[in-house]
């Protein structure tokens, strides 16, 4: 083992370590990029690095235009209207409210790609629902984490995950989440099913009733049914206007790869402006609010998604630097056997570690997925990159130090060590799943 590499991997160890003890992941990640290309006496390539992430419009665009979306159905309400029409069938069948309450976070995970907004979209709703009719805090609060976090936005073509897996091996947005279906779904089940039992045995399914006030009990009306379809829509239009259809000949005609995601989040923003006015003397201050929410959640996701990618870029420059890139590339291209395994494994701990489900996916799509393809082929490439994003996902969702861990307990008010507890088997099981798969596939 030569030098570079060995340094590499000391740089990377204290980086993580650095991470856990809750230094600013961007800035460890930048500056260990920044270390390890100054030992081959090569910084400025973490600058060039960052420089050139910084304008790439085919990232930052769909990221940013799919979190903005998000501010818009949060500012109309219509994340609401969604939750309360899920959760409404559910109101007075006890026994669905666990399977029921996880599908509902997965659904309005996929809508809304940030975990920690999709549970503080549903957890005021679904929580005070659960507590109501028996169930323990502790298992309102693992029902609300576990569907909000597991994958949902995994089939949100803005996802930066997705995007991620996309633009390394540009490949068709349609295809990867195709590739993202089976496993995804299947890993959720299994986490889903594993949470309802546990909660069984562990007896936090009949306790004492509590009256809680919820939303539940509103009327649904036409105007509620008409804004709860909003969120969806941007995922519906971009997955039937796949070139592959051939449904829409004038678009694919303007658009021959297909729609870009950005145009149908900002079309959808406009849609949702026009349904959500209520008030035609009130238009002016409407169409204001609406565009302000829009730019907002943008810049929301430029620094929370888009400063995480630039600093995964320039840690990844450094590794690539010393080499250390392609070592770990040949490993995983040597046996797409070796790979299903260490993929979801790899990035599972790195969410752990970090909290992040974000940082260790992309950063591994990024760092090894065009290696994969160019020896395994790219829809053995598009496979591992999306077990690797689901063992984030999972990771994420047991980590202790995550952004929807904390949030969801302290809504419940239970305590984040219990909560992992909880989650844990669960977890697990829904990563071996998605292992297996892999392997079952490869």
């Amino acid at each position: 083992m030569n030098v570079p590499l060995i340094a590499a991997m000391m740089i990377a160890a204290a980086a993580l370590l650095l991470i856990r003890r809750g230094l600013d992941v961007r800035f460890v990640l930048i500056v260990a990029g920044l270390i390890m290309a100054t030992i081959i006496g090569t910084p400025w390539i973490i600058l060039d690095t960052f420089q050139n992430v910084l304008g790439r419009g085919d990232v930052i665009g769909p990221i940013c235009t799919a979190m903005g979306y998000a501010y818009v159905l949060k500012a109309t309400g219509c994340d609401r209207d969604m939750v309360r029409l899920l959760v409404h069938p559910l109101h007075r069948v006890r026994w669905l409210l666990i399977p029921g309450g996880c599908a509902i976070g997965f659904i309005t995970n996929m809508a809304i790609t940030s975990q920690t907004a999709s549970a503080a979209a549903v957890g005021p709703i679904l929580i005070p629902l659960m507590i109501a009719s028996g169930y323990a805090p502790l298992a309102a609060a693992a029902t609300l984490l576990v569907g909000c976090s597991i994958g949902g936005n995994l089939f949100n073509p803005g996802e930066p995950d997705i995007v991620a897996i996309r633009t390394s091996l540009n490949a068709d947005v349609g295809g990867v989440i195709n590739a993202a279906f089976i496993p995804n779904m299947i890993s959720f089940v299994v986490a889903t099913v594993i949470l309802a039992i546990m909660i069984r045995k562990l007896d936090l399914w009949n306790v004492a009733h509590v009256k809680a006030d919820t939303s539940a009990d509103k009327p649904i009306t036409r105007g509620t049914i008409l804004r709860a379809m909003l969120p969806p829509l941007p995922i519906i239009l971009l997955l039937l206007l796949q070139p592959s259809l051939g449904l829409a000949p004038a678009i694919l005609a303007q658009y021959p790869q297909g729609i870009h995601v950005s145009t149908v989040m900002l079309l959808c923003s406009g849609i949702v402006m026009l349904v959500t006015l209520d008030e035609p003397r009130r238009a002016a201050l409407h169409v204001t609010r609406v565009s302000i929410e829009f730019f907002e959640g943008m810049g929301f996701a430029f620094a929370k998604v888009i400063s995480l990618i630039i600093a995964a870029a320039c840690f990844l420059a450094g590794l690539q630097a010393l080499g250390a890139i392609d070592k770990i590339t040949k490993l995983l291209a040597y046996d797409t056997t070796v790979a299903a395994v260490l993929s979801p494994v790899i990035t599972w701990v790195l969410a752990i570690i970090s909290g992040s489900g974000t940082a260790p996916s992309v950063t591994f799509s990024q760092a090894v997925l065009p290696g994969i393809a160019s020896t395994a082929g790219v829809a053995s490439a598009i496979l591992i990159g999306v077990t690797a994003a689901i063992g984030a996902s999972v990771g994420r969702t047991m980590s202790p130090v995550s952004a929807v861990m904390l949030f969801t307990s302290t809504l419940a008010e239970v305590e984040p060590k219990a909560l992992v507890k909880l989650v844990m088997w669960p977890m697990i099981a829904s990563l071996t799943t998605a292992i297996l798969y892999g392997l079952i596939v490869a």
